[in-house]
């Protein structure tokens, strides 16, 4: 019988987590033969460029400098033609009225009326070579 509980997570090695936060390394996306991505880690080399610290801007600034930007208009307007769906979109310059572009019906019984002569045409000049053939046989003296 197994034991329900999981067990509980090891305690890392202090030494080793404080060696691997203080290691640089750089990432670089790579693709495997079927096309996925996935991320190879490098160690960085010593005697690379300081690392560039990131920082929070200052929220209060930030929300004054946008509040700014839209009220001078320069803020994202939403269509209200425009949807998520993407099978429910138009593409730019199409015309709402398809079948004015496209083709004319063709009538398919003029079609096959079309077929059955040339069939018939086909087997009568087959039947009169035919005829001819047998009429150049019976024209040959029989000796």
């Amino acid at each position: 019988m197994k034991d329900s509980k999981p067990k509980p997570p090891s305690e890392p090695d202090p030494k080793s987590t404080a060696e691997s936060s203080n290691r640089r390394r750089l990432g670089r996306v790579v693709h495997d033969d079927r096309g996925w991505a996935s991320l190879e880690w490098h160690d960085a080399p010593e005697n690379s460029p300081q690392r560039v610290v990131l920082e929070l801007e200052d929220t209060g600034r930030a929300q004054t400098r946008l509040k700014a930007l839209r009220d001078q208009g320069a803020g994202l307007k939403l269509n209200s033609d425009d949807t998520f769906n993407p099978y429910g979109r138009k593409p730019e310059g199409a015309s709402p009225n398809k079948a004015a572009d496209a083709s004319p019906r063709r009538d398919l019984r003029k079609l096959s009326k079309w077929i059955k002569l040339t069939r018939e045409l086909e087997e009568r000049k087959e039947l009169e070579r035919l005829l001819a053939a047998k009429a150049a046989a019976d024209e040959k003296p029989k000796e």
